[in-house]
């Protein structure tokens, strides 16, 4: 899998790709995929880089909210969208990096 698979959905490249649990699955009508990172930055300051990046390519942001996962990690989710594809942002602080994962829904629009 490409470590960044979709042209407006940039990443840092500080960022680690973690391609074992990323998935890009394709029908006719809609890609999705899940897009997962490590980063070695703070969950606010890795928000901040993908926001940057997401908004310099087309994306606005619809919503987001903080949260405690049950493992007790503090992360933050936040919703972009573009047309009628959506992005979530997931990033959790972890023991060793900060996860950063990366939801995606595109409709595949014929040519």
């Amino acid at each position: 899998m490409p470590r960044q698979p979709f042209n407006d959905i940039l990443v840092p490249k500080e960022w680690v790709a973690y391609s074992r649990e990323s998935v890009i699955i394709q029908t006719p009508r809609v890609t999705a995929a899940k897009l997962i990172y490590f980063a070695e930055t703070t969950v606010d300051a890795t928000l901040a880089q993908a926001r940057q990046l997401l908004t310099q390519t087309g994306w606005t942001e619809t919503k987001s909210e903080r949260f405690v996962n049950p493992e007790k990690f503090p992360g933050v989710w936040a919703d972009f969208a573009k047309g009628d594809d959506i992005c979530r942002v997931t990033v959790i602080e972890g023991s060793h990096a900060t996860h950063v994962d990366y939801t995606v829904a595109r409709v595949n629009h014929p040519n």
